[in-house]
């Protein structure tokens, strides 16, 4: 018997292109009908996809459209409008965006099913100073604060890698748009869910909004200058590690202590000095100098996964920091058979997809290929 989808019966207009469209994948990955309306040209992202000249699958573009229709209308003329009104009586959900059509004409989308959720993505919401602000990646990152809280201390902020404003933005205009739909099936009315990606980006910097509300100070990147010496990033044979082993933190300390005495290593030398186990000491900018060279020449000689398993059979807080071309082979999401194949018509051979982003004791989830221009399913 076949589990059931939470969406199943729910129809999503999609007209996002960026910012939005993993959030409506969301819910067409748990059973709802989700249909990109684009233009004779293909929304932006599609575009971009299938420009002249590229010399490699836009793969980003089959994972977030993944679970999605497609369907042509030219919504600035008469019968496209017409289409589009017939379609969105029948709708839930319409997915809108700064950038793709209609996203100046919300009063009309609305005024088509009262009672529908209609969620309008944009990079700094509407109505404010910087409602038509150019916006990339990069300025969202920094403009919302994720870079400013990026990086080591002392050095220039970074921008995390892979668009992280869309996956960020997306998450939180599905949670609030699901919240919406719960409220318009039960309540009977519909709404307006006016997304900004700065102000997601800014929700999500843990505590650093706090700190400004409650002591007025700006949080800066490196935390809050408590780090131990021992919590970074180190170089080991074959790629790096992530170590964080300060003494208060369990037996790892002692166990790499020990360690280095089983194997005559000199920077025990060093590392057996008492100051090493003086907390407030380890947090200074000389003991994390000194500590880096003397633990990455102990490390240098064993790879990741030797490293891994010592780690492992002694308790050591310690785990390999995984390049791109190692996640296909990861043995935990092997385990956990994340990764499904897919036979997406846009590639020669099947591809390994990405699974489910959680994991529910039902099999609620199921993803199929992005769809061709025009493609109903």
């Amino acid at each position: 018997m076949e589990a059931f989808r939470p969406y199943t019966g729910i129809r999503v207009l999609d007209l996002t292109h960026n910012l939005g469209r993993y959030a409506t994948r969301l819910f067409g990955d748990l059973g709802a009908e989700v249909i990109r309306v684009e233009p004779p040209e293909g929304l932006p992202d599609r575009r971009q996809a299938e420009q002249p000249g590229r010399n490699s699958p836009d793969y980003a573009f089959g994972f977030f459209n993944a679970s999605k229709r497609s369907v042509v209308l030219d919504l600035a003329a008469e019968r496209g409008r017409a289409t589009f009104a017939a379609m969105a009586k029948d709708a839930h959900i319409v997915f809108l965006e700064r950038g793709a059509p209609l996203a100046d004409e919300i009063a009309w989308v609305r005024a088509q099913n009262p009672q529908a959720v209609v969620t309008i993505v944009s990079p700094y919401g509407l109505g404010g100073p910087w409602e038509q602000a150019a916006a990339s990646d990069l300025v969202l990152q920094a403009a919302g604060g994720i870079a400013w809280m990026t990086g080591r201390e002392g050095e220039p902020p970074l921008r995390l890698p892979v668009d992280q404003s869309v996956m960020i933005t997306s998450v939180y205009a599905a949670v609030a748009t699901a919240m919406c739909l719960f409220d318009a099936e039960t309540g009977g009315t519909g709404h307006v869910v006016d997304v900004s990606a700065q102000e997601c980006i800014a929700h999500s910097l843990q505590n650093a909004l706090q700190v400004w509300d409650l002591e007025r100070r700006i949080s800066h990147r490196a935390g809050e200058g408590t780090r131990d010496a021992s919590e970074d990033i180190y170089a080991c044979k074959d790629g790096q590690v992530f170590l964080a082993s300060p003494p208060t933190l369990g037996i790892s300390w002692k166990q790499i202590l020990a360690w280095m005495a089983e194997t005559g290593h000199p920077s025990l030398e060093e590392f057996g000095k008492e100051r090493w186990l003086d907390r407030r000491w380890r947090q200074t900018a000389e003991a994390k100098a000194l500590f880096r060279p003397l633990f990455e020449a102990f490390i240098g000689r064993y790879t990741r996964d030797e490293l891994l398993a010592e780690a492992l059979k002694r308790k050591v807080v310690m785990a390999p920091v995984a390049r791109i071309a190692d996640v296909l082979g990861d043995r935990q999401l092997a385990y956990r058979k994340y990764f499904i194949q897919m036979d997406d018509p846009r590639f020669e051979r099947p591809v390994q997809f990405p699974g489910a982003p959680y994991k529910l004791s039902e099999p609620v989830w199921a993803a199929t290929p992005a769809p061709a221009l025009g493609d109903r399913g």
